[in-house]
């Protein structure tokens, strides 16, 4: 394999760059003039040598590796190069730049299906000398692509400045090399810029687990970001959690971000975090508008085989548990949690305390998900972050419908919950006949409102009516007045829910009907 070569830019009026590839060929932590050759010579292009060189010059470089056996980081155990360097790497900072571990010999991406096990095999460790300070890759301003590399021990992993857009894919970020076995770094990727975590090929899905403080977690301002086709928590075979993770996702400050997605190759599974799966908070939102941030069709608190792995357990104090998906800010949410087209509804399961919480915002709807085994309900709606469990409707439904975003409007406007008048079973005609009724006058709350009817399956599970979910209407000629809906029995004989959305996508809590709550699921 060449050390260097040069591929020249085709710009007929400016003067001509060149995008150069280096090739690391040692494990050494110089970064000295001899380390940083990168000629077609053995040992004379050290990872710091090379990011040094790709610093030279304001153009696309990339980074491979080409280590051989007798190199001293090699860890005949595994098979693999630790490259372990004593302080900080070089920022990059001059010109976009790819670094791909998979170009390492006997490196080869994951062909497994999606939702499966992810099986890179990975030859590249990129191993920090501490979890303080000194993070493993750094990019001020400049593109990054990270592909096909083990990175743990570090402060960050790998933290991304504004200006750049970023590709991280195909890596395990906080784990050994088998993917197993946590070495944590402090965070997994501090986000910021145009990001993709992961992709929608199977080469592409990162094992993001074990870091302790957090998976991927804003510390810059997005101004785009795509999560796609990762573990977040789990090991790669998703049969343990090999360490304390706090975080799945959190972020502050988002717009056009998008964690999941309608297929299964989009989807993340993020279970086991100690904390929230994912947490939403920002300044406030004055406007309305499109969703900034939409979570769709993830497994949460699961493994892909349906093995309970909760988010929120909390495992050094059991018993201050939290949220699954947690919204808190003032103002528009902005946020939505599933959707209203097919694939678009998350399952979210045991977790240690509600499904998803609102608090403090408004215009989140929840719609098309499925819950089971939360110690907590499905939906909390909250006035503040504190979580307490269900709120009691209100005369009109006047007690969230502020429009000051820094006022007392609260989760979703306090949107009342769908008041059941009337229960009647027709085994004959095979007739679920439901009187309800929403206390919510047409000035509180924005019309029509939306009803979805859950349905609890063989398994626990309480979710939308597949394939064809059972949606009606209640429209401002029934405000507060009874209104029947006919159901199918056979289809409800375990019972279900009711979350009622207005016209603004303030979803209601869920509230059970039929034999639901009989056997302690959900609290």
């Amino acid at each position: 394999m060449s050390r260097l070569s040069l591929l020249p830019a085709l710009f007929l009026l400016a003067p001509l760059a060149q995008a150069a590839t280096f090739t690391v060929d040692t494990s050494s932590d110089d970064g000295s003039a001899p380390f940083q050759a990168c000629t077609a010579a053995p040992d004379d292009c050290s990872l710091r040598g090379a990011i040094t060189l790709a610093n030279g010059a304001a153009d696309a470089d990339s980074i491979e590796f080409d280590l051989p056996e007798s190199d001293a980081g090699y860890q005949a155990a595994t098979a693999h190069w630790r490259i372990s360097p004593a302080t900080g790497l070089p920022d990059i900072q001059i010109g976009a730049l790819t670094i791909d571990g998979f170009t390492q010999t006997g490196a080869a991406p994951n062909t497994n299906p999606p939702l499966f096990p992810i099986g890179h095999q990975l030859k590249i460790e990129l191993r920090g000398p501490n979890m303080n300070n000194v993070n493993c890759l750094q990019a001020i301003f400049v593109s990054l692509t990270v592909r096909g590399l083990v990175l743990n021990n570090c402060n960050q992993a790998i933290y991304l400045f504004e200006i750049g857009s970023h590709v991280i894919e195909g890596n395990y970020i906080g784990t050994d090399v088998t993917g197993q076995i946590a070495v944590p770094n402090r965070f997994g990727i501090a986000l910021g810029g145009d990001v993709r975590i992961g992709g929608t090929l199977p080469s592409q899905g990162n094992v993001i687990s074990g870091n302790q403080r957090g998976a991927l977690v804003q510390f810059r301002q997005l101004t785009r970001l795509r999560v796609q086709g990762n573990i977040i928590g789990p090991n790669n075979s998703q049969t343990a959690v090999p360490g304390i993770q706090d975080y799945g996702v959190s972020l502050s400050d988002h717009t056009d971000v998008v964690i999941g997605g309608s297929t299964p190759a989009e989807a993340n599974i993020i279970s086991g975090n100690a904390f929230n799966a994912i947490i939403v908070s920002s300044s406030p939102q004055a406007a309305a508008g499109a969703a900034q941030t939409r979570v769709i069709g993830n497994i949460i608190g699961s493994t892909f085989s349906g093995a309970p792995m909760g988010n929120g357990l909390n495992p050094g104090s059991p018993s201050q548990t939290v949220p699954t998906i947690q919204v808190g800010k003032l103002g528009y949410c902005r946020v939505d949690i599933g959707g209203t087209a097919p694939g678009e509804g998350n399952l979210i399961a045991y977790g240690g305390n509600a499904g998803v919480a609102i608090g403090s915002c408004w215009s989140a709807p929840i719609l098309g998900n499925s819950f089971l085994g939360n110690r907590g309900m499905p939906i909390d709606l909250a006035g503040s972050n504190n979580y307490d469990g269900s709120t009691p409707n209100d005369a009109g439904d006047g007690d969230g419908s502020g429009t000051d975003p820094f006022g007392a409007a609260a989760g979703n406007r306090f949107q009342n919950k769908a008041e059941i008048m009337a229960q009647v079973e027709n085994a004959a005609s095979d007739e679920l006949r439901l009187t309800l009724r929403v206390d919510s006058t047409t000035t509180a709350q924005a019309y029509p409102l939306r009803i979805d009817f859950y349905r609890t399956d063989e398994f626990g599970t309480l979710g939308p009516d597949f394939p064809t979910p059972v949606v009606a209407s209640y429209d401002a000629v029934d405000a507060q007045q009874p209104r029947e809906y006919v159901l199918t029995l056979s289809r409800f004989a375990r019972g279900g829910g009711i979350v009622i959305t207005d016209a603004e996508g303030n979803s209601s809590e869920l509230v059970g009907f039929g034999d639901v709550f009989s056997d302690g699921f959900e609290d």
